[in-house]
């Protein structure tokens, strides 16, 4: 994003300040979250195992519970899904369940903190075997590993219903992690795009409904044997607004793009007024904030 934005706006040197400090971030970032999950975890057991590289913050969950409600496994289902994983090791010849991973971006690590305060770490066969309980019928797209995982613990597979009902989070946790909220200047617009590898399992989800009277435009890119789900018209950018004020996303930077939607109603209208008028200043300065 930062070279995104270099290349946008190359007049405003300032950028080159952002570029600095994003690169200086990362390992305060990184250390300020380790001390803090010490402060959290009294016994100091290593609840995350936290690592950098490339801008992404990757945490192992030897797993967790205190997930008695559906709402919470939703939303831990939702994250797994993202750049997540199930890690299985071949351990002389026995597949083994070793952890769960969830990787993000550094500027999202809200969100592992906000796992970290809802579940709790655990480390015996018998606790995994609550979680994966917990997630059978709500995974969707980690599928193969997930079935290994019900495989390794003698749990029956569940499938999970592709048709994602109306306002379910689930489409929250998906943008968190592996969505984004941008500015479309061509369209003058907010959208929020999806992007996954194709497969058998991302091209039976069904976003149709999740958001009331806004259905996602779906394509397939060959080139990158990708399926893409992008909300981008004008006149659904409020449905999209209600939606995350419904389930708010972790992620703080998406989360602020989406809340700025209301005022961006109200001004993109300006965008084609003459560049000297006060209008037209009203829509450079909301769209440069």
């Amino acid at each position: 994003y930062v070279v995104a934005q270099l290349g946008l706006n190359n007049v405003y040197y300032y950028a080159f300040d952002y570029m600095l400090e994003t690169m200086f971030l990362e390992p305060l970032l990184l250390f300020m979250l380790y001390y803090y999950l010490l402060k959290i975890d009294a016994d100091r057991r290593n609840l995350l195992n936290i690592s950098s590289q490339n801008g992404d913050v990757s945490a192992s969950f030897n797993t967790c519970t205190n997930i008695q409600s559906a709402e919470n496994c939703k939303e831990f289902s939702e994250t797994i899904h993202g750049d997540g994983n199930f890690d299985l090791r071949n351990i002389n010849n026995k597949l083994v369940l070793k952890s769960i991973r969830i990787k993000l971006h550094d500027r999202d690590v809200r969100i592992l903190t906000y796992i970290q305060n809802t579940l709790h770490m655990v480390s015996t066969k018998e606790e995994m075997l609550f979680l994966i309980k917990k997630l059978n019928g709500l995974v969707r797209l980690k599928v193969d590993s997930f079935k290994k995982s019900c495989e390794y613990l003698n749990v029956e597979y569940v499938e999970a219903n592709y048709n994602i009902s109306e306002n379910d989070p689930y489409l929250a946790g998906l943008v968190d992690t592996d969505g984004t909220i941008v500015y479309n200047y061509a369209g003058n617009r907010i959208e929020c795009n999806l992007e996954f590898e194709n497969n058998k399992y991302t091209s039976k989800l069904n976003l149709d409904n999740v958001i009331p009277h806004y259905k996602p435009s779906v394509a397939f890119r060959e080139s990158h044997k990708s399926i893409t789900f992008k909300f981008q018209s004008v006149k659904g950018m409020v449905f999209l607004y209600d939606y995350f004020m419904k389930n708010r996303l972790y992620s703080d930077f998406k989360f602020y793009r989406v809340s700025k939607i209301k005022r961006f109603i109200e001004v993109r209208d300006y965008k084609n007024e003459a560049k000297n008028s006060t209008e037209f200043k009203i829509y450079s300065d909301f769209i440069l904030d």
